[in-house]
C-alpha cells in the first residue's frame, strides 16, 4: 500500500498514486515524492512528477507468453544454449569483449557490433523489454509444444490483463465534491495570486466557462436521451437518468454556487484555506489630517499555518554548519549564530530570517523615489534547506507600509506589533 503524503489516502499501485496526486497539483508549497522502487526523487510540479513516472516507472509488465524455442549462440564455433534472453545477451557481450563481431539478436535489427559499450547501450535503449518471441531465427532453436500449453498461456494473459484493468479502475481518482471544489479554488487562486490576473477578469472567465459548459452539456443530454429512447426505456426512467447526470455535474454545482461571484469566491477561499487576516496598525494623522495605517500579518499565525503544511512535515530541518569549516555557505556558518545562546541550547528551535525591501507600485522599473513607494517586510524560516528557503513560495509577507509614513511616524510605531510578536515567540514560544 502507498500512502499519500498530503491527505493520507492509501493507494494499491504506483500508477494509482500518480493519478491520485492530480488532486494536489495546485497545492501551495508542495513536493511530489516518487515512491517507486529504489527511487527517491522529488518534484515541485505534478507535470514533472507524471513525466518521471511514465518515462521511468511505467514499463509494462511482461506478459506470460509460451516459450516455443530455446535460444542458441549464432557466433561461429560456439554452440551454447540458453533459456532466457538475458542469458543470451550476457553471453554475446562476452563475444564482443573478445573482439568478435556480433549481430543484434532482435528480429529486424541489422546492427553489427564490435565494441561492448556500443552493444550494451544499443540493447538497453532499443530493446530493453524484448521477449523470446522477438529474437531472430538465427538465435533460436524451435522445439515442439503441446496445444494445451498454448491455451493455458492465453488464459493466463487474459487473467493478467483483466486483473491489471481492475486494479487501475480501483485506483482511479474519486471525484468527490469537496476535493473537486478545492481543486477549482486552488486554480483560481493561482490565477489571481501568482499570475496576477484581476478578479474582474477571472469573473469573466468563470461566466464564459460556465456558458460553454452548459452548451456542451445540453448537447450531451440530447444524445443520451435519444439513445435511451432507442433502447425503448420509459419517459420516467429517462428523466431519472438525466436528472442524475445533472445532479452529478460538479462543474456547474461549483460555478453556480460557491464560486459564482467575486465575493462568494473570496468567502469560499477564506473558509477553505488557512487564511491569516491582516491587521491595521494605526500610525496617526498626517499634515492633511488623514488617518494613516500600516498592515501587519501576524507572524505567529503565519508560522502556525506553515508548521501544519505538508512541506514542513515532509522536510528534514536544516542542521548547524560544520564547526571546523572556514567556508561560509549559510547563516549557520557564521560565528554569531554558532555562539548564540538560544540556538545553541535549543537546536530544534525555529530560526526566522526577516528582511525588508521597498518598491514603487506605479512604475516598478523606475527610480523607486516617488510618492507611492511601499516598504515590505518578509519572513523566511532558516530551518528549511537552502534550495527551499530561496523559493518565493516559502517567503511570507509580514508587513506593508508607505515609506513616507515610515519616515513620518518612525520605526517604533510601524514595527510595534511585529516586535511584540517576536518577543512573545522568543520568550513563550
Amino acid at each position: 500500500m502507498i500512502t499519500c503524503v498530503f491527505c493520507k489516502k492509501k493507494l494499491d499501485t504506483l500508477r494509482g498514486y500518480v493519478l491520485h496526486c492530480r488532486v494536489h497539483r495546485n497545492e501551495p508549497r508542495c513536493l511530489f515524492k516518487c515512491v517507486g522502487a529504489n527511487c527517491s526523487q522529488t518534484f515541485t510540479t505534478f507535470s514533472a512528477f507524471k513525466g518521471h513516472f511514465y518515462h521511468v516507472h511505467n514499463v509494462p509488465a511482461p506478459h506470460a507468453t509460451a516459450i516455443v524455442a530455446d535460444l542458441k549462440c549464432a557466433v561461429a564455433l560456439c554452440a551454447r544454449r540458453f533459456h532466457t534472453v538475458k542469458e543470451l545477451v550476457s553471453h554475446l557481450n562476452d563475444h564482443v569483449a573478445e573482439g568478435r563481431s556480433v549481430s543484434c539478436p532482435v528480429r529486424g535489427c541489422k546492427n553489427v557490433f564490435t565494441k561492448k559499450s556500443s552493444f550494451t547501450s544499443h540493447m538497453c535503449r532499443k530493446h530493453k523489454a524484448c521477449s523470446p518471441d522477438s529474437i531472430d531465427d538465427m538465435y533460436t532453436e524451435t522445439c515442439p509444444q503441446p496445444s494445451s500449453a498454448l491455451a493455458s498461456t492465453g488464459d493466463s494473459e487474459n487473467t493478467h490483463e483483466s486483473m491489471q484493468a481492475a486494479s487501475g479502475a480501483m485506483d482511479m481518482l474519486e471525484n468527490d465534491s469537496e476535493s473537486y471544489l478545492r481543486n477549482v479554488c486552488l486554480f483560481y487562486l493561482k490565477l489571481q495570486g501568482q499570475m496576477l490576473i484581476p478578479a474582474s477578469t477571472i469573473q469573466i472567465i468563470v461566466e464564459e466557462m460556465q456558458n460553454i459548459h452548459e452548451l456542451g452539456q445540453a448537447y450531451t443530454m440530447s444524445k443520451v436521451t435519444s439513445l435511451l429512447k432507442n433502447m425503448s426505456l420509459s419517459e420516467e426512467v429517462i428523466s431519472q437518468i438525466c436528472d442524475c447526470i445533472k445532479k452529478s455535474d460538479l462543474f456547474s454545482a461549483c460555478h453556480q454556487g460557491q464560486l459564482r461571484t467575486v465575493y462568494s469566491r473570496n468567502q469560499t477561499f477564506t473558509k477553505m484555506f488557512k487564511y491569516t487576516e491582516p491587521q491595521k496598525v494605526t500610525l496617526g494623522l498626517d499634515e492633511n489630517l488623514t488617518q494613516k495605517y500600516a498592515y501587519y500579518i501576524p507572524v505567529a499565525e503565519t508560522l502556525k499555518s506553515f508548521l501544519q503544511s505538508p512541506l514542513w512535515r515532509n522536510t528534514k530541518s536544516a542542521e548547524f554548519g560544520d564547526a571546523g569549516t572556514e567556508i561560509l555557505r549559510d547563516v549557520y556558518d557564521g560565528q554569531h549564530f554558532k555562539h548564540h545562546q538560544l540556538f545553541s541550547e535549543n537546536p530544534e528551535s525555529l530560526k526566522l530570517i526577516l528582511y525588508q525591501d521597498s518598491f514603487e507600485i506605479v512604475n516598478p522599473l523606475g527610480s523607486a523615489k516617488r510618492t507611492h513607494k511601499v516598504l515590505a517586510v518578509y519572513l523566511s524560516v532558516a530551518n528549511l534547506p537552502i534550495h527551499l528557503r530561496s523559493n518565493t513560495d516559502n517567503m511570507f509577507l509580514v508587513l506593508l507600509c508607505v515609506e513616507n509614513d515610515l519616515k513620518r511616524f518612525g520605526i517604533d510605531k510601524v514595527f510595534s506589533e511585529l516586535l511584540a510578536d517576536l518577543k512573545s515567540l522568543e520568550t513563550g514560544g
